[in-house]
């Protein structure tokens, strides 16, 4: 069947090897979105793991995972994109990144009353300098509206499918559609509603943030689910989104914490409960309308 996979690296800027110096995020949280770390460690590639969704088929045409390979295999590029999507990840992610890009490039327009702006993805190992401050792979995928890119360490995503048994290619589609969210989000002046507020009213609104770029990546799969494989098969089926529906739930932040610390603490939730992740990527997928994304008005 037919793969969204691409080896045009137009989009993309090949960091590894390089490292990076400077400070560290400064208020991280309140901007970049993504699947930060939590504070003492311990839970990012659950957090990831709770955003997993849900593409089989626009990764691996048989619904099937991909196993990863290490993707750092001695390249220390200079910053350009050429020849960073010739393994197979690297071809799913830009692949991903290309076919979201192309679609937010028709659709923003409509949605927002302006052009779309094209982000780029960087693929970095270790560290990296950001216009957020200082990335690390600790901090699991991310996006800087500062300098709108969206930060991959893909080493990160081959330890997800190792030892969280998480498949690649599911796992990689999604982070790459709400990445390019949060991009939306920058676009459109929504991460300023986040980034003006101050205290726990913050963290609620990155709750709302988060949930919306999940809502964000429902339209695009929407959109995805209209396309059709070489032999007339739909790209994805309500099957699969149905179960991929239940997994994410199953480890939004409630049940992660009930997993990992045995109770649930709602202040400090940071993306939302598994029903409010099922349920606003379910209106996102459902609709294809990014106007009902509009996960501000309940907070």
């Amino acid at each position: 069947m037919t793969r969204i996979r691409s080896t045009d690296a137009g989009r993309v800027e090949d960091r590894r090897g390089q490292g990076g110096g400077g400070m560290s995020f400064p208020g991280f949280g309140t901007g970049g979105g993504g699947f930060p770390m939590k504070s003492g460690g311990g839970l990012l590639g659950l957090l990831v793991i709770a955003a997993i969704i849900f593409l089989p088929r626009l990764l691996n045409g048989d619904g099937n995972s991909t196993q990863l390979a290490p993707s750092d295999q001695g390249q220390t590029q200079s910053g350009a994109g050429d020849g960073a999507c010739e393994s197979e990840l690297e071809q799913t992610l830009c692949g991903a990144n290309n076919d979201a890009q192309d679609f937010w490039t028709a659709e923003y327009p409509a949605a927002f009353g302006k052009p779309y702006e094209d982000a780029v993805m960087v693929f970095f190992t270790g560290s990296t300098s950001t216009g957020c401050g200082q990335g690390s792979s600790e901090t699991g995928p991310f996006y800087c509206p500062a300098d709108e890119r969206l930060y991959i360490d893909l080493d990160f995503l081959v330890q997800l499918q190792d030892q969280f048994g998480a498949p690649g290619d599911l796992a990689t589609q999604y982070i790459v559609a709400h990445e390019l969210g949060h991009h939306i989000q920058n676009l459109s002046g929504q991460n300023a509603v986040v980034e003006q507020a101050t205290g726990d009213r913050q963290r609620v609104l990155g709750i709302a943030l988060e949930l919306q770029a999940d809502c964000y990546a429902g339209v695009w799969a929407n959109d995805a689910s209209k396309r059709t494989t070489a032999d007339g098969q739909p790209l994805i089926d309500e099957g699969e989104i149905s179960e991929a529906l239940n997994a994410a739930a199953a480890v939004g932040d409630d049940r992660i914490q009930q997993e990992t610390q045995g109770r649930v603490d709602p202040e400090t939730f940071t993306h939302g409960t598994a029903e409010q992740r099922e349920g606003w990527f379910r209106r996102g997928y459902s609709t294809g309308d990014p106007a009902q994304c509009n996960t501000f008005a309940e907070v």
